[in-house]
């Protein structure tokens, strides 16, 4: 009997492979290997002369840790901002969720993924059915009218994952994984699906095809080589630069990015509940089921929202392009485009010693 449970085990785990359903993959080899056991390595000082070893103070130096991560201050240049257009409101924006949007939102929602702070997982929501359904529904409706927020919609567990490079002693090797709560994801959801079909489509520029549908890798990989091949065409010189921007969600100035996103047209209650979701935000450390007193998370774009990535790119793209503003037209390489697939006018082609 113990052989025929093995060899039902082996079997269920190649089809699991073989289909590619790498959930219940990973759950058979839990089953056979058993809970893996996390082993805490001592954490070096903030002042770098001690190992800390004991779970209250490997807490106390993480919360030390991102409480200085996410609380520095961060400015933009009034002036900067200034330059940027004041565009329209687009009052459509400001228009409550509407049932349709609340269910699409939930649907959204990935499966298999960590509760936030309240301990709800992507699954209740998803299986609740239509009370339930209804019922967030009314919670988002009464959060827009009033324009506040529950405090645990906005609040996150921290929990951290080594990076497997350099020493485990040092915080700065390990990564910040942001739990949040799946019902503040659910209205995240909803203000991205508004922002992303009206701000963020009308204001990236072409270059931009970070965190967009239809868009990806391949297309800069496309731009480089025809930047690349019209420069040896026309004998110029191109200098290539790659910058690595270090914890960059973390970098933005949330009054900056208010400011632009006023500017280009975003009405008060839909700015209102963007803001909601950041601010007074606080996190919690979680290690090992142990959970940390609260610090405050002031700066930067809601790491683990969906949100954050189309901020980020609506600030960064403002910002450079303010910076990039005054070059010179004849700087660089003009690369012509259209989308419609008529790049060149086929008449002036055609051989104009054709005889009729």
């Amino acid at each position: 009997m113990q052989n025929n449970w093995w060899e039902d085990l082996a079997r269920i785990t190649q089809q699991c492979a073989d289909i590619g359903d790498y959930t219940r993959f990973y759950e058979t080899l839990k089953t056979v290997y058993g809970p893996t056991h996390q082993i805490q390595s001592p954490l070096r000082s903030s002042d770098r002369q001690q190992l800390l070893s004991e779970k209250p103070d490997i807490l106390t130096l993480w919360v030390e840790h991102f409480n200085t991560l996410f609380s520095t201050d961060r400015s933009v240049q009034d002036a900067a901002l200034h330059r940027i257009p004041l565009l329209p409101l687009i009052e459509e924006l400001d228009d409550p969720p509407t049932l349709e949007e609340t269910i699409t939102a939930i649907g959204q929602l990935k499966s298999h993924k960590a509760a936030g702070i309240d301990g709800i997982p992507p699954e209740i929501w998803k299986k609740g059915g239509v009370v339930l359904h209804g019922k967030l529904h009314e919670l988002l409706v009464c959060c827009w009218e009033q324009g506040n927020l529950p405090q645990y919609l906005r609040d996150a567990v921290v929990i951290t994952l080594y990076k497997n490079k350099g020493g485990k002693s040092d915080c700065s090797n390990y990564r910040g994984i942001t739990l949040l709560s799946m019902a503040g994801k659910v209205l995240a959801r909803i203000l991205l699906s508004r922002l992303v079909s009206t701000i963020a489509e009308e204001n990236l520029p072409e270059s931009q095809c970070g965190f967009r549908s239809n868009r990806g890798t391949t297309d800069m990989v496309f731009v480089l080589r025809q930047l690349q091949e019209k420069c040896r065409e026309q004998n110029k010189g191109l200098y290539i630069t790659f910058v690595d921007l270090t914890k960059v969600f973390d970098t933005v100035s949330r009054t900056g990015l208010w400011r632009i996103l006023e500017r280009l047209g975003c009405p008060p209650k839909f700015l209102q509940m963007v803001i909601k979701l950041h601010q007074n935000q606080q996190g919690h450390v979680r290690l090992n089921g142990d959970v940390s007193e609260p610090f405050p998370i002031s700066n930067g774009v809601k790491q683990g929202c969906v949100l954050a990535p189309n901020l980020f790119s609506i600030f960064f793209s403002k910002m450079i392009e303010q910076a990039t503003k005054d070059l010179a037209a004849e700087d660089g390489v003009y690369v012509r485009y259209r989308l419609d697939g008529s790049l060149f006018n086929l008449r002036r082609l055609q051989d104009h010693t054709k005889t009729q």
